[in-house]
């Protein structure tokens, strides 16, 4: 066994995980303006300033970098958090509502792209039975379309999509934003309490 070729460098693990920082940030300086099908690996190396063969030794594809880009987004956007309890939850939006503002140039963009709904359609299922699961425990009553229905109403309020519209079509400040998608969780937990049959799919009249 060589040893000498086994061994991992603390150090070059450390140089290596800078320079893939760096070019996951270059990345993110040109999306926040272009569209992401106009990126090539060779386009990353120049804006982040290194070499070509490095970027490729990171990511082989462009495919490889989108998916790397949409990861290293994640937990910057608390994506990858755990909900919280349901009595708190109409203070996500004020969790939520200033990263969306930090990032706001670079959501506004991939929002307005393909590989936004491909990358958010992806753990779709996983992220709902979560919201779902969710809500059950609070809500062991209500029926599976209810679950579905209701989770999916108060998981809208805090996501970008929502942010975005309050923001750039209702003309919303920050604060209110969030005023707004925090009174709309607690008036949808209140109707899941006081009404839960107005998620019923309504009977057809014969």
């Amino acid at each position: 066994m060589d040893t000498a070729r086994s061994y991992k460098s603390p150090l070059r693990e450390a140089q290596a995980a800078l320079t893939r920082e760096k070019i996951l940030e270059a990345a993110r300086s040109f999306l926040e303006q272009e569209r992401l099908d106009g990126l090539t690996l060779r386009q990353v190396a120049t804006l982040s300033g290194v070499s070509a063969p490095t970027v490729y030794a990171h990511f082989k594809t462009m495919d490889d970098l989108v998916a790397a880009f949409f990861f290293w987004l994640k937990p910057r956007l608390r994506f990858d958090q755990p909900l919280p309890p349901l009595a708190e939850l109409p203070a996500m939006p004020e969790r939520q509502f200033p990263l969306y503002e930090e990032y706001g140039a670079l959501l506004r963009n991939l929002m307005n792209q393909p590989s936004w709904d491909k990358q958010r359609y992806a753990d779709r299922d996983t992220r709902h039975g979560v919201w779902i699961k969710s809500l059950g425990a609070g809500f062991p009553e209500l029926s599976p379309e209810q679950l579905q229905k209701g989770a999916m109403a108060l998981a809208f309020h805090w996501t970008p999509t929502y942010w975005r519209w309050l923001r750039d079509t209702c003309r919303f400040t920050p604060q209110e934003a969030c005023r707004t998608a925090s009174w709309g969780i607690r008036s949808i937990l209140t109707a899941l309490e006081t009404d839960p049959d107005g998620l019923a799919t309504p009977k057809r009249k014969r």
